[in-house]
């Protein structure tokens, strides 16, 4: 017997092109409305939002349906709607059900059933915690209570028949799988209409008869930044035109909270508020175009509001001895997202792809060929004897999409697109022989450290996520490519000539099994080193990792760290080992 859970932590879809197929898979209707978990202990019910916001005061209908079960210990999850008269679900007609329209329809749709009477279903799958609830709601067409039917496999086909009916789109779910909460693998969603939630900033005033506002301003968060992302003009009633400006006016603000102004005239606001947003298409920077508001979202906070790049088979594993899917990649990104975009952004990159994962082949891609997703810019760079066209990263779509193409490794130039000649930095890989040990590469970055002091430059170091260290000398863009190149190469080559036993700056392998390599051919143009936070292409999923110089230890491997493992690092840091880097505008003692 196990107690009933306080709480209710949802288990979330993630959205992706197109439905997974399969018999191990079953497929669900989309709701267009609030996802409600339901507590049942006695005659105590109480409803909560995702964010476990209690709402039971909210759906008072919902509240007494519930009481009629006959269980005395449940938890539900399920998704309020308003079914309309043509079947369909309207967000909209449940936002304007909050003041005073119609609750004719109300339905609470229940697709899972997490605890009965002391039974902890949560661990069992999914295919028995829906037969236990089709069980306990027995037949109720037309009560508020209603069973979400499902179809197993088959998921191209149901969802075309969803979209052929208009509806939102459909969910699909792993039907041997226990319920998790958060986002996984284990639960997808396919939309037939384009539509996302949005933070508003901002609104224009109205013009002509419109009262209340013209457009909001709305963007969406890629780490601690809001970018723009459109304005929304229409599909507002003059009744919710109304009540969103009352809702705005107290949040009104002098500065604008996009991190990029956009060029309106506007009232900023105080970016707390969430609006739900049909529309017609994204423009390759991100636009929305041809929008539509649908209404304010109460159950999602703002900050959690971040832009939607579709995965193809998300379910797809890329790491097999560590189970890590697409999806669990592109999660592991958004996670760390703040971190990784200053080492990654404006820079031109070489690739690591492994289509089918590591369970067979990868190949590194210089050049992106006439295609690239669209939140990717691909930008021509001058080489020896042709023109090259290269990726560039923008924002966390731009990370997203690198997973979608199943990307597993991201190596960046020096420089940046602000002035591709003139490096930002120095990288020195410091690659160890088989018969090297760690402790013994931690010495050679220590010395390789002490020499750049003598020599007035600061340096900074992470490890590699293979075997080695890299030292990274900050830089102002002033020197070009062959001045970088050349003091690295007579740095790295007066470290080897004074200690020839441990060091060597010759790249052939044979002969150098006992030694470091100093590879500093890493600073020729066009030459890259692995993105701080950019995973590896090996079977665990480590990753390249900035360290503070005082946290280096044999106990600390260069790939300790993986895509599983440093979220939680960096959870627990207290300041970042690399604070200093982006202050240190140094020259090089040319």
């Amino acid at each position: 017997m196990r107690r009933l859970p306080a709480g209710f932590e949802p288990q979330l879809a993630s959205l992706v092109k197109a439905p997974p197929e399969g018999d191990a898979w079953l497929h669900e209707l989309k709701y267009d409305g609030y996802r409600i978990g339901c507590r049942i202990d006695g005659d105590d019910v109480r409803l909560f939002s995702r964010r476990g916001k209690e709402w039971t005061d909210s759906f008072p209908e919902v509240r007494d349906a519930v009481r009629a079960l006959k269980v005395k210990r449940a938890l539900l999850d399920g998704e309020v709607a308003i079914v309309l008269p043509d079947g369909k679900t309207s967000f909209q007609a449940l936002q304007n059900s909050f003041s005073g329209g119609t609750r004719g329809g109300l339905t609470y749709f229940l697709f899972d059933l997490l605890h009965i009477d002391g039974d902890d279903l949560a661990l069992r799958p999914l295919d028995e915690r829906k037969a236990r609830l089709q069980k306990l709601l027995g037949k109720r067409d037309r009560s508020i209570l209603r069973y979400s039917d499902h179809v197993i496999g088959s998921g191209k086909a149901f969802f075309g028949q969803a979209c052929k009916a208009g509806l939102e789109g459909i969910v699909s779910k792993q039907r041997a799988l226990p319920y998790q909460p958060g986002r996984n693998a284990g639960w997808v969603k396919s939309k037939c209409i384009k539509r996302q939630e949005f933070v508003i900033g901002g609104f224009t005033d109205p013009e002509g008869s419109r009262q209340g506002l013209g457009a909001l301003l709305v963007g969406t968060y890629e780490g601690s930044k809001l970018r723009f992302a459109g304005k929304v003009g229409t599909g507002f009633t003059h009744k919710s035109v109304v009540e969103l400006r009352r809702r705005l006016d107290p949040l009104e603000q002098k500065n604008c909270p996009f991190d990029s102004r956009p060029p309106f005239k506007a009232h900023w606001v105080n970016p707390v508020l969430v609006a739900e947003v049909a529309y017609g298409e994204r423009t390759d920077d991100g636009m929305v175009r041809h929008s539509s508001f649908q209404g304010l979202r109460e159950d999602k906070p703002a900050n959690e509001v971040v832009p939607e790049v579709a995965l193809t088979h998300p379910e797809r594993v890329l790491y097999p001895e560590a189970g890590i899917t697409k999806l669990d990649l592109a999660r592991y990104y958004e996670s760390i997202a703040d971190w990784i975009l200053p080492h990654v952004k404006g820079r031109p990159l070489t690739l690591v792809r492994c289509p089918d994962g590591l369970a067979k082949d990868c190949f590194y891609m210089k050049h992106s060929g006439v295609w690239a997703p669209p939140a990717l810019k691909r930008v021509p760079i001058k080489e020896k004897t042709k023109t090259g066209t290269y990726l560039i990263i923008e924002n966390l779509p731009g990370i997203i999409s690198l997973v979608q193409m199943s990307v597993l490794e991201i190596h960046t130039w020096n420089s940046t697109m602000a002035d591709v000649e003139k490096p930002d930095r120095i990288v020195f890989d410091l690659d160890p022989g088989p018969a090297v040990k760690f402790a013994q590469v931690i010495a050679g970055a220590q010395l390789l450290r002490q020499a750049l002091n003598t020599l007035g430059l600061e340096s900074f170091v992470k490890n590699t996520g293979s075997k080695g260290l890299h030292v990274v000398v900050p830089l102002a863009p002033v020197h070009d490519h062959a001045d970088c190149l050349a003091f690295s190469r007579q740095l790295a080559t007066t470290i080897a000539r004074h200690d020839p036993k441990q060091y060597t700056v010759a790249m052939p392998k044979l002969g150098r099994e006992k030694k470091i390599l100093i590879d500093y051919l890493r600073n020729n143009r066009g030459s890259t080193s692995v993105a701080a936070f950019s995973a590896r292409a090996r079977p665990q999923a480590p990753v390249s990792v900035p360290l503070a110089w005082d946290e280096l230890s044999p106990d600390l491997p260069s790939d300790h760290f993986t895509v599983k493992t440093l979220p939680e690092r960096l959870a627990r840091l207290r300041r970042n080992p690399w604070a200093r880097f982006w202050a240190c505008h140094q020259r090089l003692p040319l």
